[in-house]
């Protein structure tokens, strides 16, 4: 039987359990709040929700706000996109992984 792969096994974790759903669907929503409001105290919570990954990005020289037209701006803002939605995946997947740890854990003393 072949191994599953990276990837397949990160969105297994990350989507598994109620406990990763619940935060993948947290993360959407403040994502969500930001677009509709974002003047208000809510507006970078994805940001937070997704450290300490989301945060490496900073150090980057493009992103959202950098100087440049049209293709570089574009670019830039899928870069950051895209890493956003990784490290949501990640966490989640840390979530699921430490919640399934849990569970066998619990089980395990109970047997």
């Amino acid at each position: 039987m072949p191994k599953d792969s990276r990837p397949r096994r990160l969105l297994a974790l990350a989507t598994d359990n109620w406990l990763a759903r619940g935060y993948l669907g947290v993360c959407a929503a403040s994502l969500g709040a930001a677009f509709l409001f974002p003047e208000s105290l809510f507006a970078s919570a994805h940001l937070l929700l997704t450290a300490p990954l989301s945060t490496m990005v900073m150090v980057l020289p493009f992103g959202p706000g950098t100087e440049g037209g049209g293709p570089a701006q574009a670019l830039a803002l899928a870069f950051s996109a895209g890493w956003l939605l990784l490290s949501a995946l990640v966490n989640a997947a840390a979530v699921g992984a430490l919640s399934r740890h849990i569970r066998d854990s619990r089980a395990a003393r109970h047997a």
